[in-house]
C-alpha cells in the first residue's frame, strides 16, 4: 500500500521452474465460487502449470479504496504470511494483482467448514473434544505471535483433506496488539492498579453493562419510530461527533462483551468466542440466540446462557468458565504458559495435545471433498476440457451458466416465466435483475441491467455489467428458498404506493437503525421519490427526502448509505445490488436536477 489512492501488492512468488515469471490470473483456471465477503470472492482454482488446486481470494480494488480499507487488506496479508506453514492455518502461497483486483492464492480446504460438519448426526461429544483441542492449539499459536482473530466461529474454521482444522478469515484480526492490552490478564498487581487508570482496560462487569447500556438504549430510542422524523444515525451536518470508540468487529452470536461495548480487547476476547464455539459443537446451536441482534447483545452483556438437561456437565463447566464477562476471569486468561489450565480441564481428558494433528480425525471426509481425489470425472465438471485460464467476462459467463444448469438440475428451478427470480427489479421491463438466462435464475446474483430506454441487454452485456459491479455481486450458492424470499414480485403489486408515478426500480432492503434492521420494500419513482414500505402490513412507512444535496455511497456490495442534509439512511440489499442502487439513484438524481436547472434557466430567459 503506497498511498491512499492506490492499492499495491507485491507478487510473493516471482519464479516458476527456475525462470522469472510474475504470476497473474492467466496462470490459473477458475472453477466454482467457494465463498463471498464484503469486498471479495473466493474461487476454487487450478494452476495451469502444476494442476494443483488452490482457493483464490479475489478483492476488488475500487471497493477497498472507497472504504479506505487498504490497511485492513495489508494486515490480513501480513497475518497470513506469519501463519503460513504453522499447523492449523490456511497457507498463503502467493499474492499478485492486475489493474482492478488483488489475488490471494491460499490453501484449498476441501472438506468445507466446521459449521457444515456440525449438521452430521455422527458428530458426537468426542468429536467436539477433538476439534475443540485443535482450535485451542491454533489459538495458542496465534496469540503467541501477537495475533487476535476476533471472529472465531464454526463458519471460519475450515477442514483440510484429513479433516483437521484450518483457521481462516482474518479480516477482523488485530496484529501486534499492545502489551498493555494483555496486562489485564497477567496478574493481581495490574488488577489492583487498574481502577486508577484513566481508561480501564478491562472494566468490571458493572461498568461494561453501563457502557453497553448507553449504546443499546440509544439504539432502541432511535428505532422506536420508523418515519422520516426520527434520526437515523449521525447527521450529515451538525455538532462534532463524540470521541471515537473502537470499531465493532466479529459476528453477533459470538462477539465478546468488550468488543460489543468498545472497550479494549485481548486474547481473552477469542476465548469468549471459543467458548461459544464449544457450546455449539456440543448441542448444535450457539449459546446466544434471539429474534434480533439487540436481544442477542442484551443476552451477551448479561451472560444469559441456558443449558439443556442433556448438556454434558463437563462441557458445561468449561463453557461457563470461558463465558465470563470480565476478561481476566475467563479460563486460561492469566496462564503462563498460555492456556495450560484449559488443557488440564476434564473436558480434554485423554487428549494428546502434542501429537493431536498426527492422529486420525474422528470423522471421515465429507462427500463434497471427493474433488480432492482429483478424479477426471469431477475435474471435468469444474475444470472442463478446453476451458481458458484467467478470470475475465468470458469465464464469469461460464461460471454463470454452470451454476444455472446445476440449480435447474438439482433444485428444479422454475422457468423465468414462472418467477422474477431476483431481489431488486428494474420496473421498466417488469423483469427481475436475476431473471433471464444471463441472470442466473434462482441461484446467482446477476446484475442484468436494462437499457435506460427500457430494452433488455444481451447476456454478454449482462456479464460485462457484472464485472463492472464487482465479482462479489455474484452469489452462486443461494438456495431457491432464499431467492424466493427476496423476490419483490410484479411491479403492479407496489404501484399503489407510488401515487400513479412510474416505478423505475424496486426491491427489498434492510433499513438499519442502530442494532435493528427492518425489512422494507424500497421504491424509486420517476418523479423522483424514494419510498419505503412495510411489506408485511402493506403500509407506507415514509420517504427519503429528495433534495439537490442528496447523495449515495456504496459501502460494499450489500450496504449503501443515502445521505441527506439532516440524516443518513443505512440500507442493505440482501441480494448484493448496492452498487446498482447507487448507480441508478445517482443517475436519476443527476437527470432530475439537470432538468430542474434547465427549466429555471428557461424561465429566467423568458422573463428577460
Amino acid at each position: 500500500m503506497q498511498s491512499t489512492n492506490t492499492v499495491v501488492m507485491e507478487n510473493n512468488r516471482t519464479k516458476t521452474s527456475g525462470s522469472s515469471h510474475r504470476l497473474n490470473p492467466n496462470d490459473f483456471y477458475f472453477g466454482k465460487m467457494l465463498g463471498e465477503g464484503s469486498f471479495s470472492c473466493v474461487y476454487l482454482a487450478k494452476e495451469v502449470r502444476t494442476s494443483k488446486k488452490y482457493a483464490i481470494k479475489v478483492c476488488e480494488k475500487r471497493l477497498i479504496l472507497r472504504e479506505k480499507k487498504q490497511e485492513y487488506v495489508k494486515r490480513e496479508r501480513e497475518v497470513l504470511n506469519r501463519l503460513t506453514g504453522k499447523p492449523g492455518f490456511l497457507g498463503l502461497y502467493c499474492t499478485f494483482q492486475d489493474r482492478t483486483k488483488l489475488y490471494f492464492v491460499m490453501t484449498y480446504a476441501c472438506n468445507g467448514t466446521l459449521l457444515t460438519l456440525l449438521s452430521r448426526p455422527s458428530f458426537t461429544l468426542e468429536c467436539a473434544r477433538f476439534y475443540a483441542a485443535e482450535i485451542l492449539l491454533a489459538l495458542e499459536t496465534m496469540h503467541n505471535l501477537g495475533i487476535l482473530h476476533r471472529d472465531i466461529k464454526p463458519e471460519n474454521i475450515l477442514l483440510d483433506g484429513k479433516m483437521h482444522v484450518l483457521m481462516a478469515d482474518f479480516g477482523s484480526s488485530k496484529l501486534d496488539y499492545k502489551e498493555e492490552d494483555e496486562e489485564l490478564v497477567t496478574g493481581s498487581e495490574e488488577e489492583a492498579n487498574e481502577e486508577k487508570k484513566d481508561e480501564p482496560l478491562s472494566p468490571p462487569s458493572t461498568i461494561s453493562r453501563k457502557l453497553a447500556q448507553r449504546v443499546l438504549v440509544g439504539m432502541v430510542d432511535a428505532d422506536e419510530d420508523d418515519t422520516d422524523d426520527a434520526d437515523d444515525g449521525p447527521p450529515a451536518v451538525g455538532p462534532t461527533r463524540p470521541n471515537k470508540r473502537r470499531s465493532f468487529v466479529g459476528t453477533a452470536q459470538y462477539v465478546s462483551p468488550e468488543i460489543l461495548t468498545g472497550t479494549p480487547s485481548s486474547p481473552a476476547s477469542d476465548l469468549w468466542s471459543y467458548g461459544c464455539t464449544i457450546y455449539q459443537m456440543v448441542c448444535g446451536v450457539s449459546p446466544f440466540r434471539g429474534a434480533s441482534e439487540y436481544l442477542i447483545f442484551k443476552m451477551i452483556l448479561s451472560c444469559q446462557v441456558s443449558y439443556a438437561d442433556s448438556f454434558d456437565p463437563v462441557a458445561k463447566d468449561i463453557v461457563a468458565r470461558l463465558l465470563q464477562l470480565e476478561q481476566r476471569k475467563r479460563l486460561g486468561a492469566c496462564n503462563n504458559p498460555r492456556y495450560c489450565t484449559i488443557r488440564q480441564h476434564a473436558f480434554f481428558d485423554g487428549i494428546d495435545f502434542e501429537h493431536l494433528r498426527q492422529q486420525p480425525a474422528p470423522l471421515p471426509s465429507t462427500t463434497e471433498s471427493v474433488l480432492n481425489s482429483d478424479t477426471s470425472s469431477l475435474n471435468s465438471v469444474y475444470f472442463p476440457e478446453g476451458m481458458q485460464p484467467g478470470l475475465d467476462d468470458r469465464q464469469i459467463s461460464r461460471l454463470f451458466d454452470f451454476k444455472l444448469a446445476e440449480l435447474k438440475e438439482n433444485e428444479d428451478v422454475p422457468d423465468e416465466e414462472e418467477t422474477d427470480g431476483g431481489g431488486a427489479s428494474d420496473a421498466s421491463t417488469g423483469r427481475g435483475e436475476r431473471g433471464g438466462r444471463g441472470g442466473g435464475g434462482g441461484g446467482e446474483k446477476g446484475d442484468t441491467e436494462t437499457h435506460r430506454t427500457g430494452s433488455c441487454r444481451t447476456a454478454t452485456t449482462n456479464v460485462a455489467s457484472l464485472t463492472r459491479s464487482g465479482l462479489s455481486s455474484l452469489k452462486f450458492f443461494k438456495s431457491v428458498e432464499d431467492v424466493m424470499k427476496n423476490d419483490p414480485g410484479p411491479v403492479s403489486q407496489w404501484q399503489r404506493f407510488a401515487d400513479g408515478e412510474e416505478i423505475l426500480k424496486y426491491g427489498f432492503i434492510y433499513k438499519r437503525k442502530g442494532l435493528f434492521a427492518r425489512r422494507r420494500m424500497l421504491l424509486l419513482t420517476k418523479r423522483p421519490r424514494l419510498i419505503y414500505i412495510d411489506a408485511v402490513n402493506m403500509v407506507k412507512k415514509g420517504e427519503i427526502p429528495w433534495t439537490a444535496d442528496l447523495s449515495v455511497e456504496a459501502k460494499n456490495f450489500k450496504t449503501f448509505h443515502v445521505i441527506t442534509p439532516n440524516r443518513v439512511y443505512y440500507l442493505e440489499d440482501p441480494e448484493g445490488f448496492a452498487l446498482k442502487w447507487c448507480d441508478t439513484i445517482t443517475d436519476v438524481h443527476r437527470k432530475a436536477f439537470l432538468n430542474s436547472e434547465n427549466n429555471d434557466n428557461n424561465a429566467v430567459n423568458q422573463g428577460e
